[in-house]
């Protein structure tokens, strides 16, 4: 696979981004740190998930680099292995949340890309212009908006959100639902929901964090993914970003919607399967 564009944008300008987008060998990512919103710092680094965010995505470079493993599943096991030891290395002792992630992958090995996620990246491949594979899910969304609109019917104040919000991430990390996200809790579950596509049918991939999938399934920006991905590929990921903060810098002050944020960070990485592509948009 050729990288074709990459972006990464923080959804407040006072924060450093928790999502992480790359490409190594052959291997694509994009990663989504979870929040913490309690300031926790008892790992290295400028925050618990940053800790997380960076050292995931330091082993998928190593793994990629290596050329060697084209299952996605093989790589979250490597990748889960190396964290956890990684984790246990640094200490737990005063750790009080695990940091989570939600991982979006594609592995090539010439002839088909598989495309696998833990969690909420959206996982897009393209054919000749054409949406040819979606992988994806909303189940995240609609347990967030269902979250935000009891706490306003509740009044709920913000430890009680937050205690709320961690109590789910619990249920995240432990796979108690036919969704999960990545950490190196010991109680950890992930559930790898992946497809594997014809190179053919995937001459363009787009992976991509929830806060780049915004764009269409809550702004509304583009009608749908594949002309999401005409756009990208012709105007490159950094114009979307700016239809997203454009939108987003629109709204009144304070308008969350069905989220808990009014911003979100945004990593996106835009491929090909094609060699000799060329790389200028018109």
């Amino acid at each position: 696979m050729e990288v074709l564009d990459i972006t990464e944008s923080p959804g407040s300008p006072a924060k450093p981004s928790e999502d992480r987008a790359g490409a190594a060998g052959n291997l694509a990512w994009v990663i989504d740190g979870a929040t913490d919103f309690t300031g926790e710092m008892t790992l290295p680094g400028g925050s618990n998930v940053q800790w997380l965010v960076d050292v995931v995505d330091r082993v998928l470079r190593d793994i990629g680099a290596l050329g060697e493993v084209t299952d996605v599943s093989e790589v979250f096991g490597l990748l889960g292995k190396a964290v956890r030891d990684e984790l246990a290395a640094v200490g737990t002792d005063d750790l009080r949340h695990h940091p989570c992630c939600s991982i979006g992958l594609a592995a090539s090995d010439g002839e088909a890309v598989e495309l696998g996620r833990i969690g909420d990246a959206v996982l897009l491949a393209f054919g000749r212009d054409r949406l040819t594979c979606e992988v994806s899910t909303d189940f995240f969304d609609r347990r967030e908006a269902a979250a935000v609109q009891r706490s306003r019917s509740a009044a709920q104040t913000r430890d009680q959100v937050v205690a709320d919000m961690f109590e789910r991430r619990l249920e995240y990390i432990r796979g108690v639902h036919e969704e999960s996200v990545f950490s190196a809790h010991p109680a950890g579950v992930v559930q790898v929901h992946r497809r594997t596509v014809p190179s053919s049918q995937a001459e363009t991939v787009l992976l991509c964090t929830d806060g780049f999938a915004r764009a269409v399934n809550e702004y509304r920006l583009f009608t749908d993914w594949q002309s999401l991905g005409l756009h990208a590929r012709r105007d490159g990921l950094g114009s979307v970003t700016s239809l997203i903060r454009r939108h987003e810098a629109r709204r009144p002050a304070g308008a969350t919607g069905a989220h808990f944020k009014s911003a979100d960070d945004v990593a996106a990485v835009l491929l090909t399967t094609r060699t000799g592509v060329d790389h200028g948009r018109s």
